[in-house]
């Protein structure tokens, strides 16, 4: 695609628009390489024959022609090479150096000052975590399941765990469990009547504090794949547990900051620049294929670092999102009890709710619906037009603000051919073979309302 700057450029931010939607239709997601940025070598995780056969035809651009192109234009691309130079890159694949399985971490052991800090509730992010454990009828909690300030006192760093029995979080859902039967006004009947009940929900995960080796051992148990219909979720039945570290509230600060060395600095300072000002939140994803998120928005801008697995976004663009249903439906989050230590945790019987009701997106189609239209909801098909970008490690998905996005995530071509050839016998087969593991980084920074695309949004009232 000839450089922007070659052309005539556009007169109206109208005319912006349309020339983004056609090269997004013909072009699909780019890829491309920004100049002090993206590196000349390669990670090696796709292949050489495949990466040779990438690289050819891709743009390298400016930091100001990337803002003139992607960032003005509210326009998603993919960025290679920006991470070859970050020890996560090889320190990352080791299992045993990430879940700190052999202790190596000094930092992962506090100080007294830092817990009584912890006790005194100055780092309230870390020590403090919503719990949907404290619903008086099902209260299941126990030193794991409720995040106390005093669970730190052996000294241990403890990061947030996500635990569903669907691998999905913050998602619509149809929740089946035994309940109490109800009047049509909604009152409960005068005799305790059981009944099976259904509802459609906005369901939370639980979440459990856990260390490092906990994590770990968390994502070993994980199921390879996501069920075949995670938005039906049957609480009387027992259920897989997929783990997965997501914790989206500046975690990288808060909870990881032994990794801080094996993350430069270039992209993060890269997008203070074009996005004018410092990261709002430092994120770390820890997971595996088990888990997937559901469609939704972020009202910021972000850039996505894959380190190891491989990311599947489909992405929606902000204008066609009102199309979208978001229906308001009552809030609630799963709850989980702690067996024993080889059985690990199950699941309560019946969702715990907050009392709440949110709007949310309900819709759920995979990639093959992006090639096949027919595989779009009836109501959505000629409406939404959705593209699909695989985030390989190494690479960096620009996500701007406001697009729609599902993500799912892969083992790489690393992980899954050490795992095929993992031997069966002798002392290597003792030893667990890589984890399937996805691992990123992401930053988010704040939405600039005088940029043209965002300006174009609100003229037409779709910042609602």
């Amino acid at each position: 695609m000839a450089d922007a700057a070659a052309g005539p450029r556009p007169t109206t931010v109208a005319e912006a628009f349309t020339n983004t939607a056609r090269a997004l239709e013909q072009f699909s997601i780019e890829r491309i390489r920004v100049e002090g940025l993206s590196c000349g070598r390669r990670s090696g995780s796709r292949g050489p024959e495949r990466e040779a056969e990438e690289d050819e035809g891709v743009r390298t651009l400016t930091e100001q022609a990337f803002m003139r192109e992607f960032v003005f234009q509210s326009r998603p691309c993919v960025i290679v090479g920006a991470l070859e130079d970050w020890p996560a890159m090889q320190r990352w694949r080791d299992d045993t150096y990430l879940f700190d399985l052999d202790g190596h971490f000094e930092s992962v052991r506090r100080g007294t000052e830092e817990v009584a800090a912890l006790s005194n509730g100055t780092t309230a992010a870390t020590a403090v975590v919503d719990s949907p454990l404290k619903d008086e009828e099902h209260d299941l909690s126990d030193d794991s399941t409720q995040p106390h300030a005093d669970e730190e006192e052996d000294g241990l760093r403890r990061v947030t765990v996500a635990l569903t029995p669907n691998g999905r979080a913050d998602a619509v859902t149809y929740v089946t469990y035994q309940g109490t039967k109800t009047k049509e006004d909604g009152e409960e009947a005068s005799t305790a009547e059981e009944a099976v009940v259904t509802e459609k929900l906005f369901m939370s995960a639980a979440e459990i504090r856990a260390t490092l080796p906990e994590l770990y051992q968390l994502l070993c148990a994980n199921p390879a794949h996501p069920p075949a219909r995670p938005v039906f979720v049957d609480l009387r039945r027992p259920a897989p547990v997929v783990a997965y570290a997501q914790m989206q509230n500046n975690c990288l600060e808060v909870e990881y900051q032994h990794l801080h060395d094996d993350i430069r600095v270039e992209l993060d300072r890269f997008g203070e620049r074009v996005f004018g000002g410092p990261h709002e939140a430092a994120n770390v994803w820890f997971g595996t294929p088990a888990s997937v998120s559901s469609m939704h928005q972020d009202w910021v801008e972000n850039l996505y670092a894959v380190v190891r697995g491989v990311k599947e976004f489909i992405l929606i663009p902000p204008w066609e999102g009102m199309f979208v249903p978001k229906p308001e439906l009552p809030s609630a989050a799963f709850a989980v009890q702690r067996e024993d230590e080889e059985r690990g945790y199950s699941f309560a019987a019946a969702p715990v709710r907050d009392g709440l009701k949110l709007p949310w997106m309900d819709v759920e189609f995979t990639p093959a619906a992006v090639e096949d239209a027919v595989l779009l909801p009836p109501n959505l098909r000629g409406r939404l037009h959705p593209l699909v970008a695989y985030v390989q490690p190494g690479e960096v998905l620009y996500l701007p603000a406001m697009w729609l996005h599902r993500v799912a995530q892969h083992a790489d071509v690393v992980d899954r051919r050490a795992r095929e050839n993992h031997p069966a016998r002798g002392e290597e087969a003792a030893q667990n073979p890589p984890l399937p593991l996805i691992a990123a980084v992401n930053y988010w920074y704040e939405m600039n309302f005088t940029n043209p695309a965002v300006v174009m949004l609100r003229e037409f009232g779709l910042l609602l």
